[in-house]
């Protein structure tokens, strides 16, 4: 009967930490900080990126995701698409607060995913005091420094996409920045002068195991190993000259079944080389 009763409470004590530890990895939000160097940069600029929230919640009306990216300070707040999923469509009101929200923190840029992407939607943002960037640039002055920010729809890529057929040549004396949602690096390659790129899309593979990365990346299983492409599925990359970083984003989908893979929002550090 003790033996009994002894396996029953290591098997409630083993259910107990297998939730406890599916909680943290789905719902418990982190801030992940990378720091970015260039010449170009007089002095430094904070980003703050958010990706891939799907409408999800953390805490009522996002109070602690807003209070997250608050602490941050930061100067450019990024928004990278996949605020909803698209079977909200018709009902985007939790994308659009939260969006909205961010602007008492910092001026926001969204461009949209391939889920959240109807002119109804754009709208909202934009009467919310969001720059909604449509294959569209912006020119700012942020701590000195002359930035330029690129956005693009992220809906799909055409064969014959090119950057240049959307955007005059940039300047390379500016700092250039491009907000993509999908990290198709091979797709944004001939354009000049592009100094960054920051993107979501991935949900950094939502299963991640030690040593073997995703899961799942680009439509195959175990990419570490079987995937024969480029992999630029979470985190920092230096692509040809230019610096990439990939967000495994804010929230879930289609189901809460992140591993070692904590929901995120980034803290960039743009940075003076000599730093």
């Amino acid at each position: 009967m003790k033996k009994r009763k002894f396996k029953f409470r290591c098997a409630v004590l083993m259910a107990v930490l297998l939730w406890a530890f599916w909680a943290v990895n789905n719902f418990c939000i982190k801030t992940e900080n990378q720091k970015l160097f260039s010449k170009k940069i007089i002095s430094p600029v904070r980003i703050v990126l958010v990706s891939d929230l799907h409408s999800s919640s953390f805490g009522k009306d996002n109070v602690i995701l807003k209070n997250l990216i608050k602490q941050q300070k930061p100067d450019l707040i990024f928004v990278l698409g996949d605020m909803y999923s698209r079977f909200e469509a018709e009902r985007p009101e939790t994308a659009v607060e939260f969006t909205t929200a961010l602007t008492e923190y910092a001026p926001v840029y969204f461009v949209s995913g391939d889920h959240d992407y109807s002119d109804k939607y754009f709208k909202a943002l934009e009467d919310g005091g969001v720059n909604v960037l449509n294959f569209e640039k912006s020119d700012v002055t942020v701590n000195e420094n002359e930035i330029s920010i690129y956005g693009i729809r992220s809906e799909w890529f055409s064969p014959t996409f090119s950057l240049n057929n959307a955007f005059s040549p940039a300047d390379g004396d500016r700092i250039n920045i491009l907000l993509a949602h999908c990290p198709y690096m091979e797709k944004y390659k001939g354009f000049e002068n592009l100094d960054f790129v920051f993107s979501g899309d991935t949900h950094g593979g939502m299963i991640r195991l030690p040593l073997l990365g995703p899961v799942y990346y680009n439509g195959s299983i175990l990419p570490k190993i079987t995937y024969s492409g480029k992999m630029y599925d979470k985190g920092y990359y230096n692509v040809n000259g230019t610096q990439l970083f990939v967000t495994s984003g804010a929230g879930n989908y289609p189901l809460p079944l992140r591993f070692n893979n904590r929901p995120e929002i980034v803290s960039i550090d743009l940075l003076p080389k000599s730093q």
